[in-house]
């Protein structure tokens, strides 16, 4: 669950520095691969909350080599 935490603040983050990177006007199309990672990271967040309330760990980990997957789909569709 820290990883998938820590994925969801690199998101989150780089859209920041992009603003500080990028000589060109940030669109929506530039930030659209951090902003679904980061809805991607943030459910997967509370999903996994939730499941280890219940003690269902099997469930939890399924969840994060889920998202890790989700996560990696993103990055070779739109070559981030």
């Amino acid at each position: 669950m820290i990883v998938i935490f820590l994925a969801l603040i690199r998101l989150i983050s780089e859209c920041l520095r992009l603003e500080f990177v990028s000589q060109d006007t940030i669109t929506f199309e530039v930030l659209k691969p951090y902003l679904l990672g980061a809805l991607a990271c943030s459910i997967a967040c509370l999903a996994m909350s939730i499941f280890s309330f219940y003690s269902k760990f099997k469930v939890v980990i399924c969840v994060a080599v889920f998202t890790i997957i989700i996560l990696v789909i993103l990055k070779i569709r739109f070559f981030v």
